[in-house]
């Protein structure tokens, strides 16, 4: 069946959005239709002032959100944030919500529960997110983005052996395209089948006891001295509840997650953390794809939520910041291939463009989740910390390292050309590759029947503001949060600037899908000069877009104008949220307190002056569009205040 020719389940294009997510959106702008005023009549201000803001927010005023990675932390954050907009009455207003790790932990959740945000007030968080494994903490580095891995050296240096590992698995942390050099994953999947058909309701039972044979013959191989080594082993083993208790958690997970493989499809480490992840933010809901959630979602239907979008990077063949995006509708990349599949059809064997094989269900919700945040490219750091308190433990783990043969096997998985490639199963696999072999195509994604996909935040750009930044989407506003962990596991702006260098001033803002971008200072400007406590907006005034004097020839009617961004740093305002990423349990006091510190972050600890300053910065592009059309509008003269305080340019 051709895909191309029937119901166009296989896009390419790059001068519109798809019809779906042109309905939404246009449904959505219908119904959000007088909800900005609300906002601007609950401001202190003299009545004339609100009514000139009320008549040129009358205009559509497109806004959208996006939540960075940083864990747990990003996720609690974000979700104090967006209960903050929901007081003010703005949740209403927004077309778009995108996000990346901890970022996309919120959308799942949110899909998982119909969309209700009171939803983002309840989290149980007092078990650890992995069965057994401690909370982490790694200060000075960005354990979102590995930007810093160079330094690595310096965390490990107290366990050269660990080191050595860490050296001949650099793949784990660089995640350059060439292929692990032994395939772990293979093995992986081997022993935790071994260990799920020996495993009771409450205990691993031990009627065969070859898997612990093996750890306990290895451990005693690194014992020299035979007086006292059988004592030594089986004290040491027995003494590690903490291991049994990973190896079920494990084994739960494996049990769900092999349903996957007999439906044919390659499995990697992120199958795994999908499940672990959506057990702990999702308990009481059962895998559902993300499609058939949103059909049976009143609140999506009726175009009540901001549209959901995912997002992702992919690393085949040493890309880098190529940008994928998962929006309700379609799958696919604005800037490194122009092509995009229906979601609900990810997951069929599409060669050429033709289908042959369909397939529905591949976008469960903790998959795209996962992919978008893959956690367990850290899996050697939480094995370092586990056993770092004790040199016995330090030994064990690497007995159990060897005896899962963790460094063994090669795996190598099967293409639909009848070809051979390797598999990475340190990133989520999407085979088949819905753009295999697209006709006219030439681009290495359409090259292989894999597409490898990572952390969205992992090149360096951790605020998914890629997909607000398509000119298509129209966007006036976009609220960008950074939970970041570059300093002291707060941001330092540098999160923001990495996407400005790569997309704004390698293509001299000329190039590519994204709108233009105004000057974003280094993360030492935003130290030196106080952006990382308090809102900063960016391109409040065109005149900090030189290039779009250049793009649009003098008619600024001919392209949409590029949106304001304004930036909120986490920080601590009633709470010291810089909690390490993987800090894997919360209480529920830290729970609240996180939440509460992201609302205020979003109002700026309830200031009745930023407030109206929002409203200010809000409006300024309808403003700025009936000026270039010599319509009469007027903002209110404390609004000049307001962007002499909060607009950077």
């Amino acid at each position: 069946m051709s895909l191309l020719g029937l119901e166009p389940y296989l896009t390419n294009f790059r001068s519109s959005l798809c019809d779906e997510e042109t309905h939404y959106i246009d449904s959505r702008s219908e119904l959000m239709r007088g909800k900005l005023e609300i906002y601007m009549r609950s401001l202190n201000a003299r009545a004339a002032d609100v009514e000139r803001l009320v008549n040129i927010s009358h205009q559509q005023i497109n806004m959208g959100l996006a939540v960075s990675g940083g864990g747990y932390r990003s996720m609690l954050t974000g979700s104090g944030f967006l209960l903050g907009m929901r007081e003010y009455g703005l949740v209403d207003c927004l077309n778009y919500i995108t996000g990346v790790s901890g970022g996309s932990w919120i959308l799942a959740k949110l899909i998982s529960n119909g969309f209700d945000l009171d939803s983002l007030q309840n989290w149980d968080l007092e078990r650890s997110l992995l069965g057994g494994v401690p909370d982490l903490d790694i200060p000075d580095g960005n354990v979102a983005t590995m930007l810093e891995s160079n330094n690595l050296s310096e965390i490990f240096r107290a366990d050269k052996w660990f080191y050595d590992k860490l050296t001949q698995a650099s793949g784990l942390w660089k995640r350059d395209a060439e292929p692990l050099p032994f395939a772990v994953f293979e093995e992986f999947y081997t022993e935790l089948e071994q260990y799920a058909k020996f495993q009771s309701p409450n205990r691993l039972e031990s009627r065969n006891p070859k898997p612990f044979s093996r750890i306990t013959k290895a451990v005693a191989r690194l014992f020299s001295s035979e007086s006292g080594k059988e004592e030594q082993v089986n004290k040491l083993l027995n003494a590690s509840n903490e291991f049994r208790q990973v190896v079920q958690t494990y084994v739960a997970l494996h049990l769900k997650v092999k349903a996957k493989k007999f439906e044919g499809f390659p499995l990697s480490f992120t199958d795994y953390w999908g499940y672990a992840l959506m057990n702990a933010i999702a308990p009481s809901t059962e895998p559902r794809s993300v499609s058939s959630l949103l059909d049976q979602s009143l609140v999506f239907q009726n175009f009540e939520t901001p549209l959901p979008i995912f997002v992702a990077n992919c690393k085949n063949k040493e890309l880098k910041n190529a940008v994928f995006e998962f929006t309700p509708f379609e799958f696919g990349s604005w800037n490194s291939l122009g092509l995009f599949v229906k979601l609900r059809f990810l997951g069929s064997q599409i060669v050429a463009g033709q289908a042959l094989k369909c397939f529905a269900g591949f976008d469960e919700v903790g998959f795209l989740a996962a992919t978008s945040s893959s956690l367990f490219n850290n899996v050697l750091v939480y094995v370092w910390h586990l056993v770092a308190p004790s040199m016995d433990m330090r030994m064990a783990v690497r007995a159990i390292f060897s005896a899962f043969n963790l460094h063994g096997l090669k795996a190598e998985i099967g293409t639909a050309s009848g070809g051979k490639e390797f598999s990475h199963p340190e990133y989520a696999i999407y085979q088949p590759n819905p753009f295999f072999r697209y006709p006219g195509k030439r681009n290495i994604l359409a090259e292989q029947d894999q597409l490898y996909l990572v952390d969205g935040g992992e090149d360096g750009e951790n605020i998914p503001i890629g997909p607000l930044l398509i000119e298509q989407r129209r966007l006036d506003v976009i609220f960008a949060l950074d939970s970041s962990s570059d300093r002291g596991s707060f941001p330092n702006g540098s999160m923001l600037r990495n996407f400005y260098e790569n997309h704004e001033v390698s293509s001299s803002g000329l190039d590519g899908p994204f709108n233009l971008l105004p000057y974003i200072p280094t993360s030492t400007e935003f130290v030196n000069e106080g952006l990382l406590s308090r809102p900063i907006a960016f391109g409040c005034h065109l005149e900090s877009f030189p290039e779009l004097y250049e793009r649009s020839q003098g008619n600024f009617s001919s392209k949409p104008l590029p949106p304001i961004i304004i930036y909120h740093a986490n920080s601590e305002h009633s709470f010291a949220s810089n909690m390490s990423t993987f800090k894997l349990r919360y209480t529920a006091e830290e729970v609240q307190k996180m939440i509460q510190n992201g609302k205020d972050i979003f109002s700026f600890d309830s200031s009745p002056k930023y407030k109206r300053c929002l409203a200010c910065i809000i409006s300024k592009r309808s403003y700025d569009r009936a000026t270039i059309y010599a319509e009469e509008a007027r903002l209110p003269f404390f609004c000049e205040v307001c962007f002499s305080e909060y607009c950077y340019n």
